[in-house]
């Protein structure tokens, strides 16, 4: 009778769990892999880490073949299996259901190995409030009036784009305050209000071979932003002569310490914009003056780059002592007259697109508040060598 009754009241239970518990979201899918696909820049098209898409589609490296399915997963976390680890442990630790865990993982076997790394829903029990879009709003500004990140603000709402609507709802985490009552992650906002950014919405007509992805590199916007105001999905088939709204974002210009700084400007609202993928840019080392020039390749949450040629190369490597390191340095990014503050690694890593210029794949650049590939995160010594080379530290 004791058995009955236990497995009667588990199984009752966990039908509840299985009802209230969230199922997966609805942003996951399944695509194919199209010629000139890598999964760097399907990493950036659908906003997914690369080590996720790797997680999930249980890949030792980073190939990737013409017509392999790859399944995108939902908002995760990367979670590492311990001692004593079983599904049913990991989903409620994690306030999820075993079918979610699976299905994200594209698991067959409940199986786990010690050191196995397999991706778990990302969620928030952090406080809340709403917060209704008004006209003249972004990001920034939103952020600073409640006392919160940009990064937070994206995260909580899952945006893949700067854009807003008059009217839309955001969700605005509470933030944990230090003792004298002041937020512990304090926002980095432009000084003067006239500065802002702004977005002119234009027209463009589709014409034979484009894709969402073509135009939005022509036009130097994420294409997660062009998908996102036109209501597309990424699969969306255009036709020929079919309308569609881009956004043209203005950056006016801010001012500066003196002409050997840069400006200091928030990466989603701006240098993004300023400094879009296929850009080319001299970036000049704040500490030695020496300069070098640079292609902006790929990369979303920063800028994925690589020296434009080989005696680039030799100049990147003469400033970091002679050889490539993940050692941060201020540098001003120079990019169509505008000059930006920023913070540079050199040490190659991962997918490149310029094979002729003797470096291995690409390197970071980060800008005020730009976020790390691996966690999403503010990366706090970019952050510091970029306030160097603004002045304002």
């Amino acid at each position: 009778m004791f058995y009955t009754t236990r497995w009667k009241r588990l199984t009752i239970q966990t039908t509840l769990l299985a009802l209230l518990l969230p199922t997966t979201s609805a942003f996951a899918q399944s695509i194919s892999v199209s010629s000139g696909d890598t999964l760097g820049n399907l990493a950036y098209r659908y906003q997914v880490p690369v080590e996720q898409l790797k997680i999930a589609n249980h890949l030792s490296s980073d190939m990737i073949i013409l017509g392999q399915k790859l399944y995108i997963p939902p908002l995760s976390e990367v979670y590492t299996v311990k001692s004593g680890d079983v599904m049913w442990k990991i989903a409620a630790d994690h306030q999820t259901t075993i079918p979610v865990l699976m299905e994200i993982n594209q698991r067959t076997s409940y199986d786990l190995l010690v050191g196995e790394k397999i991706l778990v829903p990302k969620t928030s029990a952090s406080p809340s409030t709403t917060y209704t879009v008004k006209k003249g709003d972004v990001l920034w500004k939103i952020a600073s009036q409640n006392s919160v990140t940009i990064q937070s603000i994206v995260e909580a709402n899952k945006l893949s784009s700067t854009e807003l609507m008059i009217g839309q709802k955001l969700i605005i985490p509470q933030t944990n305050s230090t003792s004298d009552g002041q937020a512990s992650d304090a926002v980095e906002t432009p000084a003067d209000d006239s500065t802002k950014p702004w977005v002119e919405n234009k027209s463009y007509k589709v014409v034979k071979g484009d894709t969402p992805w073509t135009i939005s590199i022509a036009h130097g916007i994420p294409m997660t932003e062009l998908l996102q105001v036109n209501k597309l999905s990424e699969n969306a088939e255009l036709q020929i002569g079919q309308t569609l709204v881009v956004p043209v974002h203005h950056i006016p210009k801010t001012s500066v310490k003196s002409a050997k700084y840069g400006e200091y400007l928030d990466w989603f609202e701006a240098s993004q914009y300023l400094f879009p993928i296929n850009a080319v840019a001299t970036v000049t080392d704040f500490e030695t003056g020496k300069s070098f020039q640079v292609k902006r390749t790929i990369g979303a949450s920063h800028s994925d780059t690589e020296p434009l040629t080989s005696a680039d190369t030799a100049i990147i490597k003469e400033i970091w002592g002679g050889d490539f390191s993940w050692s941060v340095r201020p540098v001003i990014v120079e990019v169509d007259g505008r000059r930006i503050a920023a913070s540079m690694t050199s040490m190659p890593h991962s997918i490149e697109y310029i094979t002729d210029n003797n470096f291995t794949g690409h390197f970071d650049i980060h800008f005020l508040n730009s976020l790390r590939h691996k966690d999403n995160a503010i990366d706090p010594d970019h952050q510091e060598a970029i306030k160097i080379a603004a002045g304002v530290k």
